[in-house]
């Protein structure tokens, strides 16, 4: 007749528990090694103190399990079903303490599947080692659901995220909690589930042949219990360890803490904003200031100006509230000093109360020397502008009477014919052609600098200006054997608003210098569209030569005033260093850029980048001039018979 035995209620309440301080062992030790990597020894603790833990579990409740039959257990099963979960706890840990396989739901849910197979056999051979005096049998039914509830473990293992340990470590989170209690639900209802399809039929008397001596209930009772100590250590040590962290890093912050208050050479301030009461203050603000901790309440005394004192008063206020703050205030000290003070404003919130955080910053030294820097710098600004319209007034001086001096040399050129006399009137002419260009370029870059340059715009034809820069060059490059090519894209208008006057300039310069440095190949001039907004077009100009380059160290060189690339003073070829920097003035008042580059084959690359305005036609009617009409046939016969034997000096 089969038996079927009955639990006494304490022993079944106890395994519960060794089940869940096992569950809390294996949680709390697998996040440690998920946030830092831990050596095989820990993992072999840890896996042992688990594995003991679940061994326990599971003999405390056959022990638990009373029926008529006497039970002994066999040593060497008993051995076996004590290393089957620790092996399977060491596999599972292992896998969480290695990087590679923690980032793998895969590798995890095998590692839950042989846990949940280890439960099962440590649960086989657990039963295997009893020795009763009646026969044992097991349902089918019962082991089934066993094996059913065991498969929450690879479940709950495979879907581990790494945001589980996003926060700080906490030994009694809600998320920790909540995981501990699932397990001791899977471990005890594992082994409950298959201890309750357990039957026994009485045989007679149980004769036991063997030569291993068996243990009886009061021998594995003892094991037990000590087995429940060391679960119990394993748990005070952890918690005793995390304590002593927790301890060890509450010091570490208040001596951190401590050492930054007294030792700042900051003047810090501790306030209660609620009951409005100075709590601390360091001792640097004591040395500066002169006030003692119970002065500096009122912010009248030792504030300049009650605006300073509504402003940190404010700012105390939004501290109060959760809100940092940044102000500038001057502090009046002891002595009547004036200290002007960079100030941050903080809140300190505890679940006890919240303080609010004052540190000043003595910036005097440094507000004075950016006011001496101020000065300095209006000071530079003012005599650069002097020098400006002065080089301006002087250029702008000079060049009329030189004017008037190349004027009078082309009329002696015109009336003397001796050869000596004409060699030293060309002379002449050169160097004052030669004079008048630095003035010019002088003038330029003073009004530039002087701001006092303003564009032109006014409707233009692009084509047009961009060959009449060619042929003035044309002569020139003729002579030294050069080409000079001008490729303008299809889809270039032919009329433009813009400032012409300028950009031939620019372009002259560029065109100029290529010529200049160019002895044999080409130069080509390109222009293309780049951008288009409304009726705004974007110009790409390119000039390119096959002259003798540029080293790329001097590059910088090139658009700075006054400046060569090569300075020696032998160097073959002469100028005074404005004429590519007057370039990069105008078209940054252009609202432009230029640049230069090295060319692919020799020689170099000048890009520049400029916006002209679409030219819209106007549809009113034009109104025909006719020049022959009224007076002016016989204004031009007047002036012709006025001036017939005269010569006119423009200057």
């Amino acid at each position: 007749m089969s038996e079927h035995p009955f639990y006494m209620d304490l022993l079944v309440l106890f395994s519960i528990v060794i089940a869940c301080l096992s569950s809390f062992i294996a949680v709390d030790l697998a996040e440690r090694m998920v946030r830092y990597k831990r050596s095989v020894f820990f993992v072999l603790f840890s896996s042992g103190a688990l594995g003991i833990g679940m061994w326990s579990m599971h003999y405390i409740s056959m022990i638990a399990m009373k029926h008529e039959s006497t039970a002994s257990y066999y040593i060497p099963m008993l051995l076996l079903s004590l290393f089957v979960p620790i092996a399977a706890s060491y596999v599972l840990l292992m896998l969480f303490n290695n990087t590679r396989t923690r980032s793998s739901k895969a590798a995890l849910g095998f590692g839950g599947l042989l846990f949940s197979c280890g439960l099962l056999i440590m649960h086989c051979s657990g039963m295997m080692s009893v020795r009763y005096t009646a026969a044992f049998e097991q349902s089918t039914g019962s082991i089934l659901g066993s094996l059913v509830l065991s498969l929450a473990v690879p479940a709950i293992t495979a879907s581990y995220h790494p945001n589980w340990t996003a926060k700080r470590y906490n030994m009694f989170s809600a998320k920790k909690l909540l995981l501990i209690l699932v397990l001791t639900a899977v471990l005890s209802g594992t082994n409950y589930i298959a201890m309750a399809g357990a039957s026994y039929v009485d045989t007679g008397p149980y004769i036991y042949v063997g030569r291993t001596p068996l243990l009886n209930d009061s021998m594995l009772g003892m094991i037990l219990a000590c087995t429940f100590l060391l679960v119990v250590a394993v748990v005070l040590g952890l918690m005793y360890k995390d304590r002593k962290q927790v301890l060890f890093t509450a010091q570490f912050n208040e001596q951190r803490y401590t050492a930054l208050f007294e030792f700042s050479p900051d003047m810090v301030v501790c306030i209660d904003p609620v009951r409005k009461k100075v709590i601390s203050a360091n001792p640097s603000l004591r040395q500066t200031t002169g006030y003692g901790q119970e002065e500096l309440s009122d912010y009248k005394s030792i504030l300049f100006s009650t605006g300073d004192e509504q402003a940190l008063k404010a700012a105390v206020k939004r501290a109060a509230r959760g809100q940092s703050g940044k102000l500038e205030i001057i502090v009046k000290t002891k002595s009547g000093a004036r200290l002007i003070c960079s100030t941050t404003v903080f809140p300190l919130v505890n679940d006890k109360e919240n303080y609010v955080y004052i540190i000043a910053e003595d910036i005097t030294a440094l507000a004075e020397q950016q006011q001496e820097l101020l000065i300095a710098k209006n000071a530079a600004e003012s005599a650069a502008r002097m020098k400006s319209e002065f080089l301006a007034t002087m250029s702008h001086e000079i060049r009329t009477p030189l004017n008037g001096i190349i004027g009078i040399n082309q009329l002696l050129a015109e009336e003397i014919t001796a050869p000596d006399h004409q060699e030293l009137l060309k002379l002449q002419n050169t160097s004052s052609l030669a004079l008048l260009s630095v003035m010019n370029d002088v003038l330029d870059i003073s009004r530039l600098e002087a701001e006092n340059m303003l564009l032109v715009k006014a409707p233009f034809k692009l084509p047009a200006l961009l060959r009449e820069c060619i042929n003035l060059f044309a002569v020139a490059a003729g002579h030294k054997g050069l080409a000079l090519n001008l490729e303008i894209a299809p889809s270039i208008p032919e009329q433009l608003i813009g400032d012409s006057a300028r950009i031939r300039q620019i372009l002259v310069n560029l065109i100029g210098n290529a010529v200049k440095f160019t002895h044999e190949g080409g130069i080509t001039v390109t222009i293309e569209p780049y951008s288009k907004e409304g009726t705004s077009l974007g110009l790409l100009f390119r000039v390119s030569d096959t002259g003798i380059g540029i080293a790329p160290d001097k590059l910088e060189l090139l658009f700075q005033p006054f400046s060569q690339v090569d300075a020696s003073h032998n160097r073959k070829y002469q100028g005074t260093g404005l004429g590519l920097a007057i370039c990069k003035k105008l078209v940054e008042l252009m609202d432009g850029s230029i640049w230069t580059e090295k060319a692919r084959e020799g020689g170099t690359d000048f890009f520049l980048r400029s916006r002209c305005s679409l030219w819209i036609p106007s549809r009113g009617k034009r109104i025909p001039m006719n020049r022959e009409s009224g007076r002016s046939g016989k204004s031009r016969k007047w002036v012709e018979r006025r001036f017939a034997k005269r010569r006119v000096l423009i200057i």
